[in-house]
């Protein structure tokens, strides 16, 4: 495998270095710098997947955060038996909004929906998410939810420009190819005219 990588990267090594070859065509030259601004462009991109993808990270360590004052764990109580089936159209998962109450850290009682196992009874004791002011929140993210997500959208963006610029590149190729074919077209004329002028009559 390595093998035929080390070979594709010396075909094209080959393919696009100018050098001081007299038969490289001026659409030849065009090609190869075409190729080296996609490379440089893809470098760039590299940086920044790693500037998106640190920005995402710092975003995803904010949403870990959890402590008296941004995020915590409280124990609400319901106050409402929960209904022992699930709406339509609310998935599978066997939850139902339920009413409940809860303390805030300001020491203030707090009520909301909360999503319960259908048929819980009231007076049940379950764990839910608040923030600073005592509003129901989502749960705190984990480490590894921020790394993955960190590296998806480095990727995405890698490959996101890899794509585009792929493409960029093989349009620029077929209209550079298309000029190769015509030139080729007339200098056959050319050639065959010549001949024709050079040829004696029988």
């Amino acid at each position: 495998m390595m093998r035929l990588a080390r070979q594709w990267v010396m075909l094209r090594v080959r393919r696009y270095w100018l050098g001081r070859n007299p038969l490289r065509r001026r659409s030849d030259r065009l090609e190869a710098a075409g190729a080296a601004v996609m490379l440089i462009l893809l470098l760039l991109s590299v940086w920044s997947a790693v500037v998106v993808g640190r920005l995402i990270y710092e975003k995803g360590l904010q949403a870990e955060r959890a402590g008296p004052g941004v995020r915590q764990s409280v124990t609400a109580t319901l106050v409402r038996d929960a209904p022992y089936t699930v709406p339509v159209g609310d998935g599978d998962n066997g939850l139902v909004l339920t009413p409940a109450r809860w303390k805030a850290p300001s020491g203030v009682q707090k009520t909301g929906q909360v999503a319960v196992p259908a048929g819980t009874r009231a007076g049940t004791a379950v764990k839910v998410w608040i923030d600073g002011r005592g509003e129901l929140t989502r749960p705190a993210r984990s480490h590894a939810e921020t790394l993955t997500s960190a590296a998806a959208t480095a990727f995405l963006v890698v490959a996101g420009s890899a794509v585009t610029l792929m493409s960029a590149f093989g349009i620029f190729r077929w209209l550079l190819d298309r000029g190769r074919y015509a030139a080729w077209d007339a200098s056959w004329a050319e050639a065959c005219a010549r001949w024709h002028r050079r040829k004696p009559d029988g």
